[in-house]
């Protein structure tokens, strides 16, 4: 094994470009748009969360398990959410403010697209363990076993995996984890819903219209044509368009091959349905283009 050998975290935070903020009272009332956009936010990757009672602890914790999701490599960064006077929420990463909920997304996502460390693949350059040893994988399972089963703190680099996919692995503590990633990028997320729209559509003489378009000006700018000015904004106010599924991670406690390929195969199947659902909600967001669908 090697020693982990990465960008120091104080460079990534000078590239966000906001100093460390006091810790604001949490006597504030936190304002209704707050909450909606930060629910609007959160369930890009945890759908069915409800934001509304939570406390601000509760809050971190939606945030650190969305972060997972949207695959940005920040694992190793504590992420907050704190009250602040006037009512915001604020963003927080290592004590440093990206921004607030209310931002638009396109700026939220900039904010943690700047601290990234990203290879020509999308993945993550960060380690996720603060120290411990980062491994390139043998092939075969030999290897792999022997970390999993009796190695102490341990984390391998990215390795491809079927089906589009890669996947790291690691333990820190009793904590043994799988992370899969597969990029996917907002612009193709929207492509691919579009597509889905017409395809649905049952006027067979207005989905031929719309797929003549598309080879025009693409099947996104006929789509958005047929549907008028007021959906391309809403499209760009989205969240959904600016912060997409891209891992998914699972863990368990036990030292056991069989357990390491349980939890892998449960990440797998997550990832795979979170990018599925999310093209789903962009087609419900995207809708019909007229009637007949």
């Amino acid at each position: 094994m090697t020693q982990a050998t990465k960008p120091k975290k104080e460079t990534v935070q000078k590239e966000v470009g906001h100093k460390e903020a006091a810790r604001p009272s949490n006597d504030s009332a936190v304002s209704s748009s707050s909450i909606q956009a930060l629910q609007a936010l959160l369930r890009t990757a945890l759908p069915d969360l409800n934001v509304a009672n939570l406390n601000a602890e509760q809050l971190s914790a939606a945030l650190t398990q969305a972060h997972e999701s949207w695959g940005y490599g920040l694992r190793h960064v504590r992420h907050e959410i704190r009250t602040e006077d006037g009512g915001e929420l604020g963003l927080y990463a290592d004590r440093a403010r990206l921004g607030s909920a209310a931002d638009a997304p396109e700026a939220l996502a900039a904010a943690y697209a700047s601290m990234q460390a990203a290879d020509e693949q999308g993945r993550s350059a960060w380690a996720v363990l603060p120290e411990g040893h980062r491994v390139m994988l043998e092939p075969g399972h030999r290897q792999l076993k022997v970390l999993v089963e009796d190695a102490r703190d341990f984390e391998t680099h990215w390795a491809a995996a079927p089906n589009g996919m890669s996947q790291r692995s690691g333990r820190q503590g009793d904590d043994l984890w799988v992370e899969v990633f597969r990029a996917a990028p907002g612009r193709d997320l929207v492509q691919d819903a579009a597509w889905e729209v017409v395809e649905r559509i049952k006027d067979r003489a207005l989905r031929r219209e719309l797929q003549r378009r598309a080879e025009e000006k693409g099947i996104l700018g006929a789509l958005l044509g047929a549907r008028g000015e007021g959906i391309e904004a809403a499209m760009k106010r989205s969240p959904s368009l600016h912060f997409t599924v891209n891992a998914a991670v699972a863990r368990t406690q036990e030292r056991s091959f069989e357990a390491w390929r349980g939890v892998q195969k449960e990440a797998t199947a997550a990832l795979d349905a979170a990018q599925q659902a999310q093209v789903e909600r962009l087609v419900s967001l995207l809708g019909s283009p007229g009637r007949g669908r």
